[in-house]
């Protein structure tokens, strides 16, 4: 039986659900994966915090070092969060041999490249499984489940507090305010809101899947980004009454190496399977060249739900810690743009407005809202340019 020890970077939501499930599933990990795994140091920034788990079997220390400097260490786990410091942290660890796990989305979408980069070189393992949708094995998926496949396009519901809210204002009639107020009250929501309603959170989770749905690298300037705080239950009536409902939706497409990547509130027909992923929950709907569509749904966040995706990554690790079986192909660098492809739009006025567009003559008014279907990239640019009416992109269609 292999000996395996790791060392656990944070003790908070996540890595109490780490700590939880490798407890109570103990024998049958160890039976399963022919190993002995032991956490043998777990970094904290303050050691005596009341914990919602018995810490005394373990070794929480405040000091890094402990954990930088200890050669017999097989895996890291960060859950710590944070983006410079938890990248040095990781960079010493990884150039160390030692394979990592992270849950670090905000990390990832910066660092990725010299990560991967790095781990490739050190012929060692960066798993990430719970950095893009919590519970949900997207990027499993996506490298193991899906690579027979061209992946041309994607778009999911990736933030849950911001889906609870627009779930909140279409389902039950609050207001943003409202159901901000909601979210905050059930914890969905941070005291500070702005990653989750202005698009950030999610435009993070659409940079690390574009890696891995097209094999190519891309920024966080990469990809567009708008929140939904703009978006009014007159919106959502409006687009309810022509059979949409709007939820943020982050996505990307890719042609010719060339990649458009946008989070931006989006018109979803009714019958669509992503309009009925309501409130906390996460989706994401893949097209594969040979599969056709696929949706994967569950909760992207919570203690035992991400701590499940960490978890599954130290297994997979585990399994294949003896071999040079851990790093993914090369990616390439890729060229941001949007693409010259056919849009349809929503378009509503703030007032009577009426425009011309290559031909079509388009009214709307603050009651009113209208369908823009089959334009060109031009004709969007030019309606988007107006700062007299709002546009919804309508997908799914």
């Amino acid at each position: 039986m292999k000996d395996i020890k790791i060392a656990l970077l944070g003790l908070g939501t996540v890595g109490t659900g780490v700590v939880n499930i490798l407890e109570e599933n103990k024998l049958q990990l160890e039976k399963t994966m022919d190993a002995r795994i032991t956490v043998k140091h777990i970094f904290v920034k303050n050691v005596n915090k009341d914990r919602a788990i018995n810490t005394e079997r373990y070794h929480l220390t405040d000091d890094i070092n402990d954990i930088l400097n200890d050669h017999t260490l097989d895996i890291a786990i960060e859950v710590m969060g944070g983006i410079d410091t938890t990248y040095h942290y990781l960079k010493q660890l990884m150039t160390s041999g030692v394979h990592v796990i992270t849950a670090n989305k905000d990390l990832l979408a910066v660092h990725l490249e010299e990560l991967e980069t790095l781990a490739a070189e050190r012929e060692i393992s960066l798993k990430y499984e719970a950095s893009v949708a919590g519970g949900i094995p997207i990027v499993n998926a996506i490298n193991n489940g899906l690579n027979a496949n061209g992946i041309k396009h994607f778009m999911g519901i990736f933030n849950g507090t911001s889906n609870f809210i627009l779930s909140k204002m279409a389902l039950e009639g609050q207001s943003f305010e409202e159901a901000l107020a909601a979210a905050t009250e059930l914890g969905y929501a941070e005291a500070d809101p702005t990653a989750d309603v202005d698009g950030i959170d999610a435009q993070r989770k659409v940079v690390i899947t574009s890696y891995l749905a097209f094999n190519q690298f891309m920024t966080l300037d990469d990809c567009a980004v708008e929140g939904i705080r703009n978006v009014t239950s007159t919106d959502i009536k409006l687009a309810g009454e022509l059979g949409y409902t709007i939820k943020l939706i982050g996505q990307a497409y890719a042609e010719n190496d060339r990649v458009e990547a946008s989070v931006k509130p989006t018109c979803l027909p009714v019958h669509h399977q992503l309009a009925h992923v309501d409130y906390e929950y996460n989706a994401i709907y893949i097209d594969g060249s040979a599969v056709g569509d696929t949706m994967y749904y569950g909760r992207g966040a919570g203690s035992l739900a991400t701590g499940s995706a960490v978890v599954s990554d130290l297994l997979h690790v585990i399994r294949y810690i003896d071999t040079k079986l851990h790093t993914l192909p090369p990616h390439f660098e890729i060229e941001s743009k949007a693409l010259d492809r056919s849009r349809h739009l929503l378009v509503i006025g703030d007032e009577t407005v009426t425009k011309t567009f290559a031909g079509r003559t388009v009214t709307t008014g603050e009651t009113t809202a209208v369908e823009l279907l089959n334009v060109s990239t031009a004709v969007f640019d030019e309606v988007a340019a107006l700062d007299d009416v709002k546009i919804y992109e309508i997908e799914g269609v």
